[in-house]
Parts: C-alpha cells; sequence; structure tokens
C-alpha cells in the first residue's frame, strides 16, 4: 500500500510537469474576408501581401499553412462565388484565388462566417497554432442570431473561438471595435484588433506591424512538450502495473 501511495504521489508530480508547454513553431493560419462590394482592396492587399508575410512567419522560425474563406451571406465553399483555399502550404494557391475574386452582395454575416471557417478548414490540430483573421468593413449583420452552446451573439463567439482553441484576430474600422472585442484573442495589455484605415492608408506599415503581431501571437501559443508528455505515459503505464500486483 504504501509503494502505491508514492507511485501516486509520483504521477501528480508528472502530470504537474507535463502541464508545462513549448512555443509553438507551426501554425494554420486563415483569413475569412468579407466579400461585399467595398473589400475588393483587401483582397489585394493579402494577394500582394502574403509572400511577404509568409517571409516574416518563416524568419521568425514558424512554419505556417494558409486558408482563404470570402464571406457575405455564406462563407467559403457554401457559395461558389466565395473565395476558398483550404489550409495549404502552396503560397501561390491563396494568391491566385484572392486576385481572381469579384465582390458582390452587402449583407456580412461575420459570427457566423468565423464560425463556418472553424468547421471547415482541415485544421492541423497537434503542435500548430491556429489562428483566424477576419477582415471587414462592416458591422456583422445578423450577430443575434449567432448561437454556440447556449449563448448567442458575442459571447456565443468568445466561446466557441475558445473551445476550438483559435486566435481570433479582426481586421476592421475603429468604430466597429465593439462589435469584436469580446471574442478576439487577448493577452495582458494585447488585443488582436488591427484597424482596417492603417492597412488602407499605409499598406507597407500596417504588413510590417501585423507580421509583428502575428509572430508573437503564434510563439505564445501553447502547445504539450513531447518529452514531458511521454514521461506522463511511462508514469500512467507504471501506475497501472502497481495497481495489478497491489490487487494480486
Amino acid at each position: 500500500m504504501k509503494k502505491f501511495v508514492i507511485l501516486m504521489f509520483a504521477l501528480m508530480c508528472m502530470i504537474g510537469v507535463a502541464t508545462k508547454s513549448m512555443a509553438a513553431t507551426y501554425a494554420d493560419i486563415a483569413f475569412v474576408i468579407d466579400q461585399s462590394g467595398s473589400m475588393g482592396g483587401e483582397f489585394a492587399w493579402l494577394g500582394n501581401s502574403l509572400d511577404a508575410i509568409n517571409t516574416g512567419i518563416q524568419n521568425a522560425g514558424i512554419t505556417a499553412k494558409y486558408g482563404v474563406a470570402g464571406y457575405e451571406q455564406l462563407a467559403g465553399s457554401a457559395d461558389s462565388r466565395n473565395a476558398w483555399v483550404n489550409m495549404t502550404s502552396n503560397i501561390s494557391d491563396i494568391v491566385n484565388e484572392v486576385n481572381s475574386v469579384s465582390v458582390y452582395g452587402g449583407t456580412e454575416k461575420g459570427y457566423h462566417a468565423a464560425d463556418w471557417a472553424a468547421n471547415n478548414f482541415s485544421w492541423s490540430g497537434g503542435d500548430y497554432a491556429k489562428v483566424m483573421i477576419l477582415i471587414t468593413d462592416e458591422d456583422a449583420d445578423l450577430a443575434s442570431s449567432y448561437s454556440y452552446g447556449g449563448l448567442t451573439g458575442e459571447a456565443a463567439l468568445y466561446k466557441m473561438v475558445t473551445d476550438n482553441k483559435i486566435l481570433l484576430n479582426v481586421i476592421t474600422s475603429t468604430n466597429l471595435y465593439s462589435v469584436w472585442d469580446g471574442a478576439v484573442y487577448t493577452k495582458d495589455t494585447y488585443t488582436g484588433l488591427f484597424d482596417l484605415d492603417y492597412l488602407r492608408t499605409d499598406a507597407a506599415g500596417f504588413t510590417a506591424d501585423f507580421i509583428t503581431a502575428k509572430t508573437k501571437e503564434i510563439q505564445e501559443y501553447p502547445v504539450p512538450e513531447p518529452a514531458t508528455m511521454l514521461l506522463l505515459g511511462f508514469g500512467l503505464a507504471g501506475l497501472a502495473g502497481a495497481r495489478r500486483k497491489f490487487q494480486k
């Protein structure tokens, strides 16, 4: 019995160690872009800037895959008019898609689009950080009709991205920050809201600041440390053996 108690204590210590994490060096980055009539410039920005964004991410020691989903009433592949490329390491696939996109419509269901993206991109999981970047110059239409986990509206969106371990960022006008500030990724004094007017007036400066922010977010994304998880596995196996011995 004494040995069994000691093993239990040792296992609990291992679990404590295993909760430590290391910085992510891999990431899935999904761009979810309002495809209404005023947003052609934002698709062009992504087409012109994605190579620089990827280079900055790589220079920080991070390997990334990218995806894009346009949205209006429906998002991504749910409407044949929408931009849609699932997660890929081929930057040219994203660039070709956004450079050929046509904007249309005027109903921007942003909360619903974020939910669609969370469920329809092929997120890698494991040691990949998950980053969603939603870009819009309009309110989130029909936001109160969005529901998740027994909640509605912004609270539902926050729970959805939290449950899915997605770092939500939104590039939008400052007067629309209140639509998103309860759901975007926040840490200490940092919040994942970016000024769309800055992007539109100084694309190069915005892109540089954006790369800095994204690399920091990804590097802070916690992933299990393999050595400690292996240690935990050994501990569980040892505990099972000791338990069988004790029962005999």
